[in-house]
């Protein structure tokens, strides 16, 4: 083969592998567009993400924003309507202030109108009371009808001072089965229901514990005390409506149930009251009531016991 042949040969064969690395460049550089292409896109995309991530932190802030301003409002507002709320209660609390609740009055099985059931109670206040110059305004029975125990009675006086002395004298009625307490509002008798394990472990404890009007006061035993000329010890004052009062008692020495007990701001808030109207005399707990002993007499008691126990010693 002579030198002519093969540099033809050669040439043809550089010329096709120019050929192919031409296409292959080609193809590589097809690939390159459409990945810059691609990546222009991404950032396009990225950057309109981020116009939008940066709009809507804005409108998170002005959300939170708002979200703080309704939330002062409606905090505000709950303020408001609870301080609506606790007026309406004291409101029907001083609308009730005339008014009592009895409990386990033997009931008629066969019914009874206003008429006859305010004749009992009259009968009750004079006979068992000795209160004769009670006017009372009206009575009637609430709550429905049951075989376990009568309904109660609310009864409400023309007058708030012989609503005062009804309670002072039901404890004329221990032993009767018949409770005379407080007529609070719902709201009100809850707030006293809430209350009553403290108050039975304050009683458990050996301390004072008695409910004025709503409040729980508890006092530490500090030696006998005499009742004020009202007959309510003094609580210490507070912030309770100045018509509230704190002498509603439990006049009965037999065992309550608790039907009985809730519906009439239950017998331990009463008998807790009459804690209040002789903080002087020890409170007796029992399982379902709570009463109180005279303090006059429990006084009274002990100043004899200590003069006996110095006559003891002198002689010995």
């Amino acid at each position: 083969m002579d030198s002519d042949t093969l540099k033809v040969l050669l040439d043809s064969q550089n010329q096709a592998f120019r050929s192919a690395l031409d296409i292959v460049v080609e193809q590589f550089n097809s690939r390159i567009a459409s990945m810059e292409s691609k990546i222009s896109d991404i950032t396009r995309s990225l950057d309109f993400s981020h116009a939008e991530t940066v709009d809507l932190k804005g409108e998170v802030k002005l959300l939170q924003q708002t979200k703080r301003e309704n939330n002062t409002i409606i905090e505000g507002l709950k303020n408001r309507v609870e301080d609506v709320m606790q007026r309406m209660n004291n409101q029907e609390d001083y609308s009730r202030r005339n008014n009592i609740r009895i409990s386990g009055f033997k009931e008629s099985p066969n019914g009874e109108t206003w008429e006859q059931t305010a004749e009992q109670v009259s009968t009750l206040i004079q006979d068992k009371l000795q209160l004769p110059s009670a006017k009372l305004e009206h009575a009637r029975r609430v709550g429905p009808v049951t075989r376990l125990a009568p309904r109660t009675i609310v009864a409400r006086f023309e007058h708030f001072g012989d609503r005062e002395a009804v309670t002072r004298n039901s404890r004329k009625l221990k032993g009767t089965g018949i409770f005379i307490n407080e007529d609070l509002c719902p709201a009100s008798q809850e707030k006293v229901k809430n209350q009553l394990p403290l108050m039975k472990q304050a009683r458990t404890d050996g301390k004072i514990a008695y409910f004025k009007h709503t409040r729980l006061i508890i006092k530490e035993r500090t030696g006998p005390q005499l009742p004020t000329d009202n007959g309510v010890a003094a609580s210490g004052g507070g912030d309770e409506p100045p018509w509230t009062s704190n002498r509603s008692v439990v006049a009965s020495g037999a065992s309550a149930s608790v039907a009985d007990v809730v519906p009439s701001a239950t017998h331990d808030v009463a008998g807790g009251a009459s804690a209040g109207a002789s903080a002087g005399g020890g409170v007796v707990a029992g399982d379902d009531e709570v009463t109180t002993e005279a303090p006059v007499e429990r006084v009274t008691s002990q100043h004899r016991l200590c003069r006996k126990d110095l006559r003891d010693r002198k002689k010995k």
